[in-house]
């Protein structure tokens, strides 16, 4: 355990870039495991994939699978430098990876995201993959969180920054594709 972090505007500022930074890596593994299949695949700042319409479900399954196992390793990494080394800029990548996920299975009450979108197509359901992806996360950020000895005041601030940051990487690409 190490001593409580001080928390200032600088991990707000870091934790902004690192939602940015989230996305593009989660869109990221989506390209490329549509790439790896050997489909022409497509890439925005919230938005991947493939451009053939006819892709067998299981190519479905481990293209939308990229984006969430890259998301997963992101949280791995963060939560494995704030356990050895008590990284507080760990932490964002952490908090990061967590919160995408989270507001992803949110997004789903309105169009299935990419862990109900696998977990319909195996027939388990819209929220069984969700509901075991976001556990996993969250429970990850709590571990980090409980070692690093970060309140729930901060937590609660980096909430809202990191609402702001998927509003602003939403909005941006909407604006970039043409849709605002």
């Amino acid at each position: 355990m190490v001593r409580r972090q001080r928390i200032g505007a600088g991990f707000y500022v870091l934790l902004f870039g690192v939602m940015v930074l989230t996305f593009v890596m989660h869109e990221a593994g989506h390209w490329a495991a549509g790439r790896a299949l050997g489909y022409e695949a497509y890439f925005s700042l919230n938005s991947a994939g493939v451009r053939d319409p006819s892709i067998p479900v299981e190519h479905m399954i481990a293209v939308r699978a990229g984006g969430v196992v890259v998301t997963l390793l992101q949280a791995l990494l963060g939560l494995t430098l704030v356990l050895t080394r008590g990284s507080l800029a760990a932490y964002a990548v952490l908090f990061s990876a967590a919160f995408m996920r989270f507001m992803a299975a949110v997004m789903t009450l309105m169009q299935p995201n990419d862990e109900a979108a696998i977990t319909l197509a195996m027939g388990w359901g819209r929220w069984s993959g969700h509901a075991l992806v976001v556990a996993v996360l969250v429970g990850m950020t709590i571990w980090g969180a409980r070692h690093l000895r970060i309140g729930w005041k901060a937590n609660l601030l980096a909430w809202a920054v990191a609402s702001v940051a998927v509003t602003a990487v939403v909005g941006l690409d909407m604006a970039l594709q043409g849709g605002l």
